[in-house]
């Protein structure tokens, strides 16, 4: 049973009256704000904060707020009443709730930016808000809840934060350490890189991150470190040089102190057998082997390997200490950017020992044989690749014709703000570019696979980074909308083939995944080379 009950009182949008800028907007029970799209400025008397899409702020009765456009653009803006309940009494014939707020933050608390998968809990609780209300139903019916339900713990799992987006001296100085742990860096380099007095600038990375500067640095190190004692024959003091610190003396200090164990005791525990994995699920089945538990979210977007994770138990976005609790994991394999969300981690860390690899940085290949290594599966690790390299070249075969003409390629991701084009880390373009090679437009090649990051461009930009095949995922709903579905004309209207992707089967592209969206892939060229 839940201890803890939000039911959904009201969801809808609001309405700005023409001509204002502004609205002001008071509450009688919790709400949650969110846009949809664009941005907007909230005020409160005593602050003002910047909300994006994919952020909500929480306000409590008697809390009124100024809620203001962007560039004179009312964006549209998603209101959620509803109200609170604890567990009061039960026995055999009842349960009794009895209104509770306490289990709320406090008013003004506002999300880090939120997965996609908000706005698409959002859209389909207005959805289905308009209909019962059409119907002359009301919101407390069960699919309201469950949708209303789904989204507060998505939104309660992430750490409270006073301000919505970091600093960018902040995610500066963050990029700093990540591309520059093994060099000596001391606390008022980051300050001068990030414009502030020392003093300060740590009090803000503390408030921006939720770690200290010392404790994020010596955490990305040490996880550097596990990888070394996994995959290598170095001695600690080889390590300790290779990862920033004086000596192994000292790493094997601070080691402890972070993990428990000593660099000697972690390398040499036992193969393991029980991965717990909030990423590279992908990897590890194409190695073999079947998480004991992933995180709900991740499945939802991973819908290629649906029947291989039908019976994985899954964690909830809360992350609580009872969800966890009976794991009995060996090893927890988390991505870095959990970095972010520090609570989180340190639960992971109650567990198991956790293994936070860099996520989104290797080529699929290079990251499922690191997987391999840490795990004791190199060999699996290179069968799957000899098996999925016959398949690119089988591939390659059928679409020679194509890849001869030197046609291009290129994979889009719509969203309400704009569009991303993908680095080839990403949603399948490792199979475009490193596997079947085709050629991405000269812009995608300058600004995306040179730099080596994802791009977002405004939509009405996307001309300049038109391709021969472009592959579209639409992020804006669940769902892959279907060619006739995209609505930007800009892909309305693309001198070369549209294919419309499923958000919830590229979502990641690691190993098992990269292979079955390579068949994917793979058939779109077929069909659009026969038109």
């Amino acid at each position: 049973m839940d201890s803890v009950l939000h039911v959904l009182k009201e969801c809808s949008l609001l309405a700005w009256e023409k001509g204002k800028p502004s609205l002001e907007v008071a509450f009688s029970s919790p709400t949650m704000l969110a846009p949809l799209s664009g941005r907007m400025r909230m005020q409160d008397g005593k602050r003002t904060v910047w909300l994006g899409p994919e952020q909500i702020v929480l306000l409590r009765p008697g809390h009124s707020v100024t809620i203001c456009a962007d560039k004179n653009e009312s964006p549209p803006v998603c209101r959620l009443s509803f109200e609170s309940y604890r567990l009061a009494e039960h026995d055999d014939e009842q349960l009794v709730y009895r209104n509770d707020r306490s289990c709320l933050p406090a008013s003004g608390w506002v999300t880090n930016r939120l997965p996609y998968r908000a706005n698409v809990l959002l859209n389909e609780l207005l959805h289905a808000c308009r209909q019962a209300s059409a119907h002359g139903q009301t919101a407390e019916q069960k699919q309201h809840q469950r949708l209303f339900k789904e989204m507060m713990e998505l939104a309660l799992q992430y750490e409270i934060t006073p301000e919505l987006d970091w600093e960018p001296s902040i995610q500066k100085a963050v990029t700093y350490i990540e591309e520059n742990y093994r060099s000596p860096i001391t606390r008022s380099e980051l300050a001068r890189l990030a414009g502030f007095h020392t003093s300060y600038f740590s009090t803000l990375f503390a408030k921006k991150l939720g770690w200290g500067y010392s404790e994020y640095l010596n955490r990305v190190r040490i996880d550097r470190a596990k990888e070394h004692l996994l995959t290598s024959a170095m001695t600690v003091n080889e390590i300790a040089a290779e990862v920033g610190y004086a000596n192994g003396e000292y790493l094997s200090r601070k080691f402890k102190q972070l993990t428990g164990m000593s660099p000697g005791e972690f390398r040499s525990r036992p193969i393991p057998k029980r991965i717990a994995a909030f990423q590279f699920v992908g990897d590890l089945l194409a190695l073999g082997v079947t998480p004991v538990a992933t995180d709900d979210e991740l499945v939802r977007g991973a819908l290629l390997l649906k029947e291989e994770l039908q019976n994985v138990p899954t964690v909830n976005g809360a992350y609580d200490d009872e969800q966890l609790a009976n794991l009995k994991a060996d090893l927890v394999l988390a991505p870095t950017y959990f970095y972010y969300t520090p609570g989180r981690m340190k639960r992971l860390q109650n567990i198991a020992p956790v293994l936070a690899l860099e996520w989104d940085k290797l080529d699929p290949l290079a990251e499922l044989r690191l997987v391999g290594k840490l795990i004791g599966r190199e060999r699996e690790a290179e069968r799957w690749i000899e098996r999925y390299q016959a398949q690119v070249e089988t591939a390659r075969k059928q679409l020679q014709k194509l890849i001869d003409r030197g046609d291009t390629a290129a994979v889009y991701e719509l969203r309400h703000d704009g569009v991303f084009i993908w680095n080839k880390t990403a949603r399948g373009a490792y199979n475009l570019y490193d596997a079947l090679g085709f050629r991405p437009p000269e812009s995608v090649h300058r600004d995306v696979l040179v730099p080596g990051r994802h791009l977002w461009i405004a939509a009405d930009r996307l001309p300049e980074y038109a391709a021969d095949h472009m592959f579209v995922i639409d992020a804006r709903d669940d769902h892959g909308a279907g060619v006739h579905g995209l609505s930007l004309p800009a892909f309305e209207k693309a001198p070369g083939q549209v294919y419309a992707l499923e958000l919830n089967e590229f979502w990641s592209s690691d190993g098992l995944a990269l292979e079955r969206q390579l068949h994917i892939q793979t058939n779109c060229l077929l069909r659009g080379g026969a038109e």
